[in-house]
């Protein structure tokens, strides 16, 4: 991500893409939850949310969850960071380089390849030996808010998106791809804990799903689809 720090006229250096990543990614972050929690949970309450009511101190831990999962994936990141510096992955910057056919081909190499790993990552969080080490925090949260969309321990979060670290050194990789695909994450991940379902199609792991998965803890393990939870009985 050390672009993202040359595009703000920053100095390419591992404390600046630390700092860059923690503050634009929590106040990104908090601009979506807010966005989300204000149109569905207080405007839009009585057609939504009828029943909620707010409890300020659960917004709160989710908040510090949040900005801690956030600060700790910038930490994380840094080897990524370095490997990108170092001239180690396939990131380019002109979209046209390696063709349109490839532009697109890559999108749905990076969707197969993270929805797999993402999978299997997170019924991995789900197992006696990094439940309670690692992904509780996150089901702690059982009615859920827009506000709890990122509160992780940074370590699971870390994991779960480290496939789409990942792919930039296994192949070429546009940078505003990767970019997109890394900002969705955040904006996916608001979505499906504001516990609204505008999604008719069963096989996107929409709101619905993910729902579910925070009340029953063994089902939809997907990333974006429900694929792998169907081959895998979950």
């Amino acid at each position: 991500m050390g672009q993202l720090v040359e595009l703000l006229g920053l100095p390419n250096h591992p404390i600046y893409v630390f700092l860059t990543l923690t503050g634009a990614g929590f106040l990104y972050f908090l601009v979506l939850a807010t966005l989300s929690y204000l149109v569905f949970f207080v405007w839009l309450k009585d057609r939504f949310h009828p029943n909620h009511v707010h409890d300020p101190k659960e917004t709160r831990r989710a908040l510090k969850w949040s900005f801690l999962s956030i600060a700790g994936n910038a930490l994380l990141m840094m080897p990524v960071h370095l490997g990108i510096a170092g001239g180690y992955s396939k990131l380019y910057w002109n979209p046209l380089e390696h063709g349109w056919a490839w532009l697109v081909a890559q999108c749905i190499l990076i969707l197969v390849i993270t929805e797999t790993a993402i999978y299997w990552i997170h019924r991995w969080l789900h197992s006696n030996l990094l439940y309670h080490r690692i992904h509780a925090p996150h089901h702690s949260f059982v009615v859920t808010t827009p506000f709890a969309g990122v509160a992780f321990n940074p370590i699971d979060s870390f994991m779960q998106a480290l496939p789409h670290h990942i792919c930039i050194f296994l192949f070429p990789v546009n940078f505003w791809v990767y970019l997109v695909f890394v900002s969705f994450l955040t904006m996916w991940a608001v979505m499906i804990h504001d516990r609204l379902s505008f999604m008719p199609w069963a096989g996107v792991n929409y709101t619905g799903h993910h729902t579910l998965h925070h009340w029953y803890y063994d089902c939809n393990f997907g990333q974006f689809f429900t694929f792998w939870d169907r081959i895998g009985g979950t």
